[in-house]
C-alpha cells in the first residue's frame, strides 16, 4: 500500500501546549516524555584517533574552540505515522510501527526563526546499522537506541549541528489541534478531491476542520475539476506537501500569537497536549521561553528552508531522494546571514 502523509509539526505543541502551560500550569503536565539517550549518540560519532606521524607538528597545533551562539536553540519537530490513537483509520492503512512522516528543523533565537523541511524519503546511512533507509525510518529505532533517539542521531548528521530538544505530535494530535484552534482556512481554484487520503473540497476558501486539513496536508496525488474533468493537479509532489506543511505551521504560529485570551490558549493547550511527546530534557520553563519568542512572529519574520533533491533508485528498487545541495550548507548559509559561522555552533 503506497505510503500516506499523516502529519503534524511539534512546533504546534511547543506554541500551543508550551504557551497555555504558561496560563495553566497543569497542561504541562499531560505532555508526554522521552528520554533520549544523548550517551549512545556520543558514542555512535566517536571517531578512532590515529597516531600523528610528527607528534610535535601536533602540539603546534591549537584549535580555536567552538562557540555556542548566546540564546540560539534548535528544536527536531516530528510528525508521527503511528495510528495507535486514531479512533477510525480507514482512510489511514494499515502499520503497527511509528515512523517519521514530517521532519522539520527549527532554529530560534531572541530575534530570529528560521524552518528546515528535511523530505522523508531522504536516502541517508542508518547511524544504528549503516545500512541505506529513508529518513522516516529511522523513527522505528533500533537494538540500541529508540527511536526518537536514532531520528535526532540522524538529523543532527545530516544538519551538521547539535539538536537541543525533540517534539512529536502524532495524527489524532493533529486533528485535535485543528479543531482546537477553529479550523484551517484552504483555498482553491476548483474544487479538489483525493480518494486515497480522503480529500474532497469545493472551489473556494473553506474552513477545514481537523479530518480534512489532514487529508489536505496528506494527500499525493490531489486532483481539481477543470473544463476538461478531473486532472491532477500541477507540481504535486512530496515537495508540494512540505510546501502546505510549511504553510500550515507558519499560519498556526501566527494565529497563536494572536490569541490573548488564557482561556482560549488553555482550551487549545488542553486539547493538544496528551497527543504530544517531548524530551525529557526540555523544561516547563524552555517551553513557555519557545513560545514567548515565537508568540506573534508570522510568515514575514520566518525564513522557510528548503532542500533541493534529486531521484534516486535504491538497490532494492524503491525510490527515494538525494539532495542536491548538501543540507549543511543550506543551515550554515541560514547562519552565515545573522553573522554566525558554522564553526560557531557545530558539534564539537
Amino acid at each position: 500500500m503506497k505510503r500516506r502523509l499523516l502529519l503534524i509539526a511539534g512546533a504546534l505543541l511547543l506554541l500551543v501546549g508550551g504557551f497555555a502551560a504558561y496560563t495553566v500550569y497543569n497542561t504541562w503536565g499531560d505532555v508526554q516524555r522521552v528520554e533520549i539517550d544523548r550517551t549512545a549518540m556520543a558514542q555512535s560519532v566517536e571517531e578512532p584517533t590515529e597516531e600523528p606521524s610528527d607528534p610535535d607538528e601536533e602540539d603546534n597545533e591549537v584549535e580555536e574552540p567552538a562557540v555556542v551562539q548566546p540564546g540560539r536553540q534548535v528544536f527536531l519537530l516530528v510528525g508521527s505515522d503511528s495510528r495507535a490513537e486514531l479512533e477510525d483509520t480507514e482512510d489511514f492503512g494499515d502499520f503497527g510501527g511509528s515512523r517519521a512522516d514530517v521532519v522539520m528543523v527549527l532554529f530560534k533565537d531572541s530575534s530570529d526563526t528560521a524552518l528546515l523541511s528535511l523530505p522523508r524519503d531522504l536516502l541517508i546511512t542508518n547511524p544504528c546499522t549503516g545500512r541505506e533507509v529513508k529518513l522516516n525510518a529511522t523513527l522505528e529505532g533500533c537494538s540500541d537506541m529508540n527511536g526518537p533517539t536514532l531520528l535526532m542521531l540522524t538529523v543532527e548528521e545530516i544538519i551538521d549541528h547539535p539538536i537541543d530538544h525533540f517534539a512529536l505530535v502524532d495524527l489524532e494530535g493533529f486533528q485535535h489541534a485543528v479543531d482546537a484552534l477553529g479550523g484551517y482556512e484552504i483555498c482553491v481554484d476548483n474544487p479538489v478531491r483525493d480518494e486515497k487520503a480522503g480529500l474532497e473540497l469545493p472551489a473556494g476558501c473553506t474552513n477545514a476542520d481537523g479530518a480534512q486539513t489532514l487529508a489536505w496536508m496528506r494527500s499525493r496525488s490531489t486532483q481539481e475539476l477543470t473544463s476538461n474533468g478531473w486532472r491532477t493537479m500541477a507540481g504535486m509532489s512530496d515537495l508540494a506537501r512540505n510546501e502546505r506543511q510549511r504553510s500550515f505551521m507558519i499560519d498556526v504560529m501566527g494565529r497563536i500569537g494572536d490569541i490573548t485570551s488564557p482561556a482560549a490558549m488553555s482550551s487549545a493547550g488542553q486539547a493538544v497536549a496528551p497527543y504530544v511527546t517531548v524530551d525529557s530534557d526540555l523544561s516547563f520553563g524552555e517551553a513557555v521561553d519557545l513560545a514567548l519568542t515565537l508568540r506573534g512572529r508570522g510568515l514575514d519574520n520566518i525564513v522557510e528552508l528548503s532542500v533541493p533533491v534529486y531521484d534516486v533508485t535504491t538497490s532494492a528498487g524503491a525510490a527515494a531522494l538525494l539532495p542536491s545541495t548538501p543540507v549543511a550548507e543550506i543551515v550554515d548559509g541560514y547562519l552565515a546571514t545573522l553573522g554566525t559561522t558554522a564553526e560557531a555552533v557545530s558539534r564539537q
